[in-house]
């Protein structure tokens, strides 16, 4: 009954000291259009470079539903740059490009994980205006920022459906390693207490 108690313990620690993960979608629906885009989202936050913004486009029809974002400067150019900051470390993530009037690369993303640059991704382009193309980052994971930039494309791009599943980095928060420690003291306890 003892050794019972004891792996109950080491159960239910490991599942306290473990982060839950849960994925996101932000598909940009229920906002009107021309809504600056910058922390209505748990999780991420998106910003620009100087006297940019990202900002809701609603064009039915592009994307997958009525809005998409790109980035603009008092009028809609979207042509400058896109990021991402996320709160903690993300994996699984994808987005979509949408809007695209040129075939090959179109744009670029800088993948930063932990903070340090990894990578940097082709977004492409098959001249199909209205079909969104997938851009897939999964091979990656404890991205903390993305940067998407460099937009080739002549009628500039937009960007929707984000996907991404925030997680605990690979390097134990404090807490999780004060959790395991004061497990294995518990343990040493019940074992001197089981030998004595």
């Amino acid at each position: 009954m003892q050794r019972f108690g004891i792996r109950f313990f080491l159960v239910a620690l490991l599942a306290i000291a473990a982060s839950p993960s849960k994925a996101t979608l932000i598909d940009f629906e229920g906002f009107s259009n021309g809504t600056v885009i910058t922390n209505q989202f748990a999780g991420v936050t998106f910003s620009s470079n100087a006297g940019f913004v990202n900002q809701i486009s609603t064009q039915p029809g592009i994307g997958f539903g009525s809005n998409f974002i790109c980035t603009a400067s008092g009028s809609l150019n979207c042509t400058q740059e896109t990021i991402l900051t996320f709160a903690g470390v993300a994996s699984n993530v994808s987005f979509y490009q949408v809007g695209d009037n040129a075939s090959g690369v179109v744009a670029l993303v800088d993948v930063f994980v932990n903070n340090v640059f990894a990578s940097t991704v082709n977004v492409l382009g098959f001249n199909d205006f209205y079909t969104p193309n997938l851009v897939d980052l999964s091979a990656f994971s404890d991205i903390t920022s993305l940067r998407i930039y460099h937009i080739t494309d002549p009628g500039g791009l937009g960007w929707d459906n984000f996907s991404f599943t925030l997680g605990q980095n690979s390097i134990p928060e404090p807490s999780s390693v004060a959790l395991l420690g004061l497990g294995a003291i518990g343990l040493s306890f019940a074992r001197r207490k089981k030998f004595a």
